[in-house]
């Protein structure tokens, strides 16, 4: 072992009755700590609330959308879809129909209507698709199969072609609704006594009247409105707020009927990916781009679940880089107690520094015991702040605390947190790096000590 380690290890350690600078230390190690487990700590719950939305959206919607006219739509659908899933990387493909409305609840007229997102989905393959299926927790999406298609040779689908069910019965078509519009509209709620299931079986059955506006004109007053009745044949549950409490979804010919699309077209197809990082994605919606050229001869336009949520995905990024600068401004301020605890050691140990000249330890050897100082204590602090926040992170996970707003503020109601390995390196190698250069100073001013100067005034 170098002798310079070894003095410096001995100079961490209490000496007879002076242990100021020993205290002084300890102060010095645990603001380090501090500082490296309040910057874990922030940086796990940024990923584990980036990563929980980042999940909702990829399961909830789709991969990549690729968007018709509205007007006129899609039509040959099926044969269009087969060529589409050839693609590589596309695991599955389903038509869809989004619009905008306003719903409200039948024979209810004080209730207040609730502008929503529409969804006109094929019940077969939605569950390929997305993850509406899963987060089912009322009924299914089988109430969706309740409309009679109308003769093919008909251009566009009414009401009265639609009314009808196999048997005959007359019934109004499903539509399915997240868990917090079930509780706005019918106060479906679980409690202690009432479980999940129990409490949102109570809202199949229900009747909800959803309208829209065609814009036949050069603005929406202009527009004519359409509405229709629907009963609730299911309710999911995606843990996003947002989702829950806006958007609804109905059967293609539904979606038809309000938009007075002819039969048998869409306007829109989603598809869900093998594989889809950032880098296979493009690459995946460059072929699709590339397949809609060759087979109609024109690109309508598409996005990706990147594109669709781009500017979260930059707000949440630069709001995880400005909380780690501000805390690494603070484990930066904790150092300084690392330079002011060298400056202490450095005039306790004058003699002792002035003999090591004497006997032959050059201004390097000096040097080096100084900043080895340094560098253990602030390695030291490192490693108790990521035991630190590895701990405060597992109880978080363990025991998540309960967010203000019940979801609708932070579109979550559990505190999430998501440790990375990544973190924890750069942290403690930023760390390490700062500690190192506080000891600079101190240890060169420790190395210009005359051996005579300091032998004599000490």
């Amino acid at each position: 072992m170098r002798y310079e380690w070894f003095i410096a290890k001995r100079y961490l350690k209490p000496q007879g009755g002076a242990t100021f600078i020993f205290h002084l230390t300890l102060i010095s190690m645990a603001g380090v700590a501090l500082g490296v487990a309040s910057l874990i700590t922030v940086l796990s719950v940024m990923n584990g609330f980036g990563n929980y939305l980042r999940s909702i959206m990829v399961e909830v919607g789709s991969h990549i959308v690729m968007n018709y006219d509205s007007a006129g739509g899609l039509k040959n659908v099926e044969e269009f879809i087969e060529e589409l899933d050839k693609i590589p990387n596309v695991e599955a493909c389903s038509p869809m129909i989004q619009y905008w409305g306003m719903i409200q609840r039948t024979n209810y007229p004080g209730a207040s209507p609730q502008l929503v997102t529409f969804m006109g989905v094929d019940p077969d393959l939605e569950s390929k698709v997305t993850g509406l299926g899963d987060n089912m927790i009322a009924g299914s999406l089988e109430g969706l199969k309740q409309e009679v298609r109308p003769a093919a040779s008909q251009e566009k689908v009414r009401l009265s072609d639609l009314v009808a069910r196999d048997d005959g019965v007359k019934k109004n078509p499903g539509i399915i609704i997240g868990k917090e519009m079930a509780y706005l509209y019918f106060g479906a709620q679980e409690t202690d006594r009432i479980s999940k299931q129990e409490a949102y079986e109570y809202v199949l059955g229900q009747k909800l009247t959803l309208l829209t506006y065609l814009n036949e004109g050069d603005s929406v007053t202009e527009g004519k409105p359409v509405q229709r009745t629907f009963v609730v044949e299911g309710v999911f549950e995606t843990g996003h707020y947002q989702y829950d409490s806006s958007l609804v979804y109905i059967s293609l010919l539904s979606a038809q009927v309000l938009l007075q699309l002819p039969e048998g077209r869409v306007t829109s197809i989603q598809f869900h990916l093998y594989d889809h990082s950032q880098k296979a994605t493009n690459e995946t919606f460059d072929a699709i781009v590339a397949k809609n050229q060759e087979l109609l001869g024109w690109y309508g336009g598409g996005t990706t679940w990147m594109s669709q949520h781009q500017i979260f995905f930059r707000a949440l990024d630069i709001e995880k880089r400005t909380m780690d600068y501000i805390l690494k401004i603070i484990i930066l301020v904790a150092t300084f107690n690392i330079i002011a605890t060298l400056f202490m050691v450095v005039t306790e140990k004058t003699r002792d520094i002035g003999l090591l000249r004497a006997i032959g330890a050059g201004r390097r050897n000096v040097m080096s015991i100084f900043i080895l100082l340094g560098i253990i204590v602030g390695a030291l602090g490192a490693v108790f702040g990521v035991a630190g926040g590895y701990t405060i992170c597992s109880i978080i996970q363990i025991f998540p605390p309960e967010l203000p707003g019940d979801g609708q503020v932070y579109y979550l109601k559990y505190l999430p947190c998501d440790m990375e390995a990544m973190d924890f390196i750069w942290v403690s190698v930023y760390t390490l790096v700062v500690s190192f250069l506080a000891s600079i100073y101190p240890a060169v001013r420790a190395s210009r000590f005359i051996p005579v100067e300091a032998l004599r005034f000490s």
